[in-house]
């Protein structure tokens, strides 16, 4: 996986684990040359047909519901729990709004500039961005390392994101994910093991994700399902337009990631 990823960090604005921020990255790692992943037949198949069916969408939106272990020091877990709900229209706009235990954020990218707005904190920050999303996936990594899962979905080749530093790739079998009949995957990394439920038929979307975190104690997890697809949206006008609300205070875009965890 490349980052999945540094955009999804801010569109989800969404906890990682930390070793898949540092296994992942936005751009391709300096590291020895990665080997072909030992993918089955089984699991390569669906995984490309849900990056084709991706990658020709212009546009889509979806929620997503997301649960995220925390570890703290003394060994203990804590799940936190957010739902997002996303819309993304290629090859230059992006939208969330996340609420849930810990926060309420929105997240507009418009093809010239990103903002991030702490409705909690009353507060907005605003920095220039690249002409398109992919550009401004790396730009967020690169220049204030962001990194969290699941941008990779909306990356211009979600496949080569995915699969970059895949090790193994197996089909568990045919199961359920929020109600649908599902190729389920399973993959390994260095660090990582991550599953993936693929929707089976005419629609091969992604339903359900899950990363473990086998460097940390308790081997904690991320987990997000996805519903409410929809490939052909009817977004509204001004959705890409961020209008600050009576009261809200702009910082600086810095201080503004500064106050939370990079990977959110």
């Amino acid at each position: 996986m490349r980052n999945l990823c540094c955009l999804f960090g801010l569109l989800l604005l969404l906890a990682a684990p930390a070793a898949f921020a540092a296994e992942a990255g936005g751009q391709p790692q300096a590291a020895p040359e990665a080997k072909t992943p030992d993918l089955a037949p089984e699991a390569a198949a669906p995984m490309a047909a849900m990056c084709d069916y991706l990658k020709a969408r212009p546009s889509f939106t979806f929620t997503a519901e997301v649960e995220t272990d925390k570890v703290y020091p003394n060994g203990q877990t804590i799940q936190v729990s957010r739902t997002a709900k996303v819309a993304v229209k290629r090859p230059d706009k992006a939208y969330s709004h996340v609420v849930g235990d810990d926060r309420d954020r929105v997240f507009i990218y418009d093809g010239k500039t990103v903002t991030v707005a702490d409705l909690d904190r009353g507060v907005y920050a605003v920095t220039d961005a690249p002409p398109t999303l992919d550009a401004t996936i790396d730009m967020l990594e690169e220049k204030y390392g962001l990194s969290a899962p699941l941008g990779d979905v909306i990356y211009g080749d979600p496949c080569a994101a995915l699969l970059e530093h895949v090790r193994t790739g197996d089909c568990v079998g045919t199961h359920q994910a929020v109600g649908k009949a599902c190729d389920h995957l399973a993959f390994t990394q260095k660090a990582l093991d991550w599953q993936m439920w693929v929707e089976k038929g005419k629609t091969p979307l992604p339903r359900k994700f899950v990363i473990t975190d086998k460097e940390i104690m308790g081997w904690p997890q991320y987990q997000v399902t996805f519903t409410d697809w929809d490939v052909a949206p009817h977004l509204a006008a001004g959705l890409f337009t961020f209008k600050p609300l009576e009261g809200m205070r702009r910082i600086d875009f810095l201080p503004m990631l500064e106050n939370s965890d990079k990977t959110k």
